[in-house]
């Protein structure tokens, strides 16, 4: 608990520093920065650990202003929605006034494709070997997506997004392991992406094309796949993101045809780092961090200090790079261990109280009470807890959701910082403006909710199933920021509300 707030406290000095160096440098990475022309991303890479602004490896940003992205085919950016256990890349920039803010989020799924191999405890997806962990003292913990529950849910030719952390394990190409941070299942696949480090990178092969490994995949390069950004020439050890097309895969061969590859983690002389994962092939002058190759010397900074770094220890890596295109660690700090009490926390409405089972979610997340778990309703002056209250939930992450430590009730906050959420069915929709009404029940006020190209669209909805939905007792959920009089709502997220048994 301690710590989470202690690191909140640092995002304001130490890291937005750190991060206004990777904006002088290029190093945030947008998709096109405005230019149109790709450039790379990678820089400021971590875990979702909390909701509420986005909470990643427990440092706190504002996220009222920032697009969520990510990519399906490396090409064109979908709308995206942050949840705990993604894996995001932060983009920084100034503000009207000069003052640096979050912009952007890209998630970054280390594997969409489906699984081909599966064995007790773990997944082969695109030749990658796949684990999961339920301790929070070794790092994030895996999440699943509902209906997925566990790995037992998971099965042979399922179509899958899974973040995970990349952590090496030996020296050759294989030797690699991704542990994942979520695992979320895909009805259907409009292409496939891996992550890795480039090995074995051949200068030509049957018909001139080029090839490496990432694991036990082998890539074939063809001349009209693309490498970005732009103009750097691929090499091994670079960290790597390829998408392809399904049928481009072949799960005997374990081999696959690029459509694009994209270097991550590549910057310009001077450019700074910020990265977390676990710790693998450490030798106390060299180690990996999530794929990308790190130097040690006798000014690297450890935290807490004289703490021992060791494989599979989750850290945080602040680098700078030097002239030789190396990074340098200049700071190593561990986010996990045994002293671990709060992994995840979540702040917004509470919705789907159920007394029976003392659970609720908040902010798409389902939360689960136990004995132990405080409750402080003192603020908002509820005698319960209740649908629609405003909630800090404070906790530990589980294979589905967050087991609450604390929860307290506060005044629901104003402006257009806060993120809110509301429900009802659909009254009416104008599809041109991009505006909907909702009620949540008769008698009720009616809400006004605007949308936009930021809107994410959960459920496959679009306008005309929006449209659809008026006169029909089926329900929305409605997540954003609200006017003063309460009732205009601009929409950060719509999405059909789930039906309950």
């Amino acid at each position: 608990m301690h710590t989470a707030m202690r690191r909140a406290g640092l995002a304001a000095s130490t890291v937005l520093a750190v991060l206004v160096a990777l904006v002088a440098c290029g190093g945030g990475g947008v998709g096109s920065n405005g230019t149109g022309s790709p450039v790379t991303i990678g820089l400021s890479v971590g875990t979702v650990s909390g909701l509420g602004s986005v909470i990643v490896d427990g440092t706190r940003h504002d996220d009222s202003v920032a697009s969520v992205e990510v990519r399906r085919n490396g090409t064109e950016s979908d709308v995206g929605d942050a949840r705990l256990g993604h894996r995001v890349s932060l983009e920084f920039g100034p503000d009207a006034g000069g003052v640096q803010v979050l912009q952007r989020v890209e998630l970054l799924p280390a594997l969409v494709g489906r699984v081909h191999e599966r064995t007790a405890d773990t997944l082969g997806v695109l030749g990658q070997t796949v684990t999961v962990n339920s301790d929070p003292a070794r790092g994030p913990v895996t999440v699943f997506e509902a209906p997925l529950g566990s790995l037992a849910d998971v099965r042979l030719g399922d179509a899958v997004e899974v973040h995970a952390l990349t952590q090496r394990t030996g020296a050759a190409a294989r030797d690699v392991r991704l542990v994942a941070s979520r695992i979320a299942p895909r009805s259907s696949l409009s292409g496939v992406r891996v992550s890795g480090t480039v090995a074995e990178l051949s200068t030509a092969g049957t018909g001139g094309a080029r090839s490496f490994r990432l694991g036990a995949l082998t890539v074939a390069l063809p001349a009209a796949a693309a490498v970005l950004p732009q103009g750097l020439a691929l090499a091994n050890g670079h960290a790597v993101t390829v998408f392809a097309a399904e049928s481009a895969f072949d799960p005997a061969t374990l081999g696959m045809a690029a459509s694009q590859v994209r270097v991550m983690a590549a910057g310009d002389p001077g450019a700074t780092l910020h990265r977390a994962g676990l710790v693998g092939a450490w030798s106390g002058t060299a180690f990996e961090v999530d794929g990308v190759a790190l130097l040690v010397d006798a000014e690297t900074q450890t935290v807490p200090a004289g703490r021992t770094v060791t494989d599979g220890a989750y850290v945080q890596v602040t680098a700078t790079q030097n002239g030789s295109g190396r990074w340098r660690a200049t700071r190593i700090e561990h986010l996990s261990g045994d002293s671990v009490s709060v992994s995840a926390e979540l702040r917004g409405t509470l919705v789907d109280w159920s007394a029976a089972t003392r659970s609720f979610r908040v902010r798409d997340t389902q939360v689960s009470l136990t004995e132990a778990t405080r409750t402080d309703l003192g603020e908002c002056r509820a005698t319960a807890l209740a649908d629609g209250l405003y909630v800090e939930v404070k906790g530990t992450a589980t294979a589905q959701g967050l087991r609450a430590l604390s929860v307290a009730c506060e005044q629901e906050p104003k402006g257009s910082k806060s993120r809110l959420e509301r429900r009802g069915v659909v009254l009416s929709v104008d599809t041109g403006a991009r505006r909907l009404t909702l009620r949540r029940q008769p008698g009720d006020p009616v809400l006004t909710v605007t949308w936009t190209d930021q809107t994410y669209l959960g459920s496959s909805l679009n306008a005309a199933g929006l449209a659809a939905l008026v006169g029909t007792s089926r329900e929305i959920e409605v997540e954003g920021t609200l006017s003063a009089d309460g009732l205009q709502m601009a929409a950060r997220k719509i999405k059909l509300r789930e039906m309950r048994s």
